[in-house]
């Protein structure tokens, strides 16, 4: 790009670069905005106004990384989820939409309820426990994870969203050393290894949050088994799943006894979540 650059111009050039992904006109847009430390609508308000040339080398150089793979989140610094924008790096995963199931069936729950125990287990950037905490806010909410650097950008998050007082962070080995709970959350590991190896999210995001081992139900099957001693009667475990929703619907079922367990599709139907109710 010459040095008389407009911000249409860039966003072109950027739409140019990006082609081969989902969505190039948006991400050009994203990525322009963050060098310009502006907002996306005002990229839309200022078509013609010039770029200067620290501006068209830090946008350059994101649309190379993008172009090279690197997650858009990661690039601009933050992702929403639940209508919140949270902090990403790669200290944690990038919120999915499909977590957001979770959110809505603990809200559910927990809106009769209002001094509901939740812990949000495997809490990443802090986001289940955050987005709760600004929408129940009489709920005794924990948040544990194994990765301190994990919580550390959880903290940040909480803390910007003001709500840091209003959560318990707690670096556990899933429910190790913590109590009862009304509510259990948890979006844990769920790929097998040789997945995390060679799908893309593992080139770029922490194995940590990936691995489920050799069969991907490692971690999974660790906390079923466990969840049941940290519930208080009538209590809900809702854990994200993947790809092996009989067996681990099995799983619950053996663990859990008379348990109500029952797996809840997606927006595409697919078995997404496991919801068991003690």
């Amino acid at each position: 790009m010459k040095s008389d650059c407009t911000v249409t111009k860039a966003v072109l050039h950027g739409v140019y670069i990006l082609r081969s992904t989902d969505e190039p006109r948006l991400e050009a847009e994203l990525l322009l905005a963050h060098s310009l430390n502006v907002s996306r609508a005002w990229i839309a308000a200022h078509p013609e106004a010039t770029l200067t040339e620290p501006t068209i080398t830090t946008y350059n150089n994101c649309l190379q990384l993008r172009n090279d793979g690197e997650p858009l989140p990661y690039l601009v610094g933050y992702w929403e989820f639940f209508s919140i924008d949270y902090a990403v790096d790669k200290r944690a995963l990038i919120p999915r939409p499909e977590t957001e199931m979770i959110v809505e069936h603990a809200l559910s729950i927990a809106d009769n309820h209002p001094h509901t125990h939740i812990v949000d287990v495997g809490t990443g950037c802090g986001t289940i426990a955050i987005a709760l905490a600004t929408n129940l806010p009489n709920a005794l909410l924990f948040a544990t994870d194994i990765s301190q650097d994990a919580l550390s950008l959880a903290i940040v998050n909480s803390t910007s969203h003001g709500v840091y007082n209003r959560i318990e962070f707690v670096q556990a080995d899933l429910l190790t050393s913590m109590g009862r709970f009304d509510v259990i959350c948890a979006n844990l590991p769920y790929l097998t290894t040789q997945e995390t190896g060679t799908l893309v999210v593992g080139k770029h995001e922490p194995h940590i949050a990936l691995d489920g081992g050799a069969n991907g139900l490692n971690i999974i099957q660790q906390m079923i088994s466990t969840a049941g001693t940290h519930l208080n009667d009538g209590g809900t475990l809702l854990m994200e799943i993947g790809d092996s929703s009989t067996r681990i619907l099995e799983m619950a079922e053996f663990y859990f006894g008379n348990a109500d367990c029952k797996l809840l599709p997606d927006l595409a139907g697919r078995p997404r979540m496991l919801q068991v109710t003690t």
